[in-house]
């Protein structure tokens, strides 16, 4: 199974060095603009979505890490 890049962050913005500058010159708050969904529902979904992602990713990446240092350990005892 390939890893997902999924980001729990969903619903904040993502400025770039760009719009990071104009924003210094945005008086009337013109680019206040954020990650949105249609629905407050549909962003309580892809925010709930990416969270157990991530949890999942990183119960998954401990499990590979736990098989890895118990291989090792049984490979030391029966040496």
């Amino acid at each position: 199974m390939g890893k997902k890049n999924i980001s729990s962050d969903f619903l904040v913005a993502r400025p770039s060095a760009v719009s990071g500058i104009a924003r210094f010159f945005d008086f009337g708050a013109t680019f206040d603009e954020y990650n949105s969904s249609r629905t407050t529902d549909e962003a309580d979904a892809n925010s709930m979505y990416a969270d157990w992602a991530v949890v999942g990713d990183s119960i998954r990446s401990a499990a590979c890490r736990f098989k890895a240092k118990a291989k090792g350990d049984a490979e030391e005892e029966a040496a």
